[in-house]
């Protein structure tokens, strides 16, 4: 039977394997930048095709906006990554996470991009981008820790909406699905980055409380 000592001792190795990757607010504000891009898309008409979209030009103000909302997402991760250094400590990924994390990140793009083709070339009811998405983050979900729950329930969710597209709500159109998948992963990167950076203060604040003076 497992002692509440014990419980603890698994919960902080579980945090100190992933602490790069519980350092969630960076997650938080490509969330947010993927909002801008959910914002970008509101301004793309729902019955166009991406071959529309491609023939077409943005608007040069709406082009400029995302353009300045991008470079400030990236200077915002920069320095909340600068700011976990300072509060947190550095820890460098071993060799073995960084091609883990690659090779993830690599093939949920691969998977991705495959979606978005099979969705512009068929007409199809279901979301596959966002069926493929739910998929990623329930993968993400076991490589982060089977504790971190809440990735689970982001992967259900996305899979329902995913079916609910078949339906017709919204309407079962590229762009439409394309607005779904972008929605879905912002809201998933913002709240469970939020969580993630939750469960890593907690358990650092204990763990400095623990040790002895």
């Amino acid at each position: 039977m497992q002692t509440a000592a014990s419980g603890r001792a698994a919960a902080a190795g579980q945090v100190a394997g992933r602490f790069r990757d519980l350092q969630g607010l960076r997650q938080t504000v490509g969330g947010v930048g993927l909002l801008l891009l959910f914002g970008f898309e509101l301004t793309v008409s729902p019955n166009q095709s991406r071959l529309s979209i491609q023939a077409g030009l943005p608007s040069l103000f709406g082009l400029a906006v995302f353009v300045l909302g991008l470079g400030l997402v990236v200077v915002a991760v920069v320095g909340v990554t600068r700011w976990y250094d300072r509060s947190y400590g550095r820890a460098a990924p071993t060799r073995a996470q960084w091609w883990r994390g690659a090779m993830a990140g690599f093939v949920g793009l691969l998977a991705f991009l495959i979606a978005f083709q099979v969705e512009e070339g068929a007409h199809i009811s279901l979301n596959l981008m966002l069926t493929v998405l739910s998929a990623w983050v329930a993968g993400y979900w076991l490589y982060i820790g089977r504790p971190m729950i809440h990735y689970l329930v982001f992967a259900a969710a996305g899979l329902a909406l995913s079916g609910i597209s078949v339906a017709g709500l919204p309407p079962a159109t590229f762009v439409w699905h394309l607005r779904e998948a972008t929605l879905f992963f912002a809201i998933a990167s913002i709240v469970g980055g939020l969580i993630d950076h939750r469960i890593l203060a907690r358990a650092l604040t204990e763990r400095s409380i623990g040790e002895p003076a």
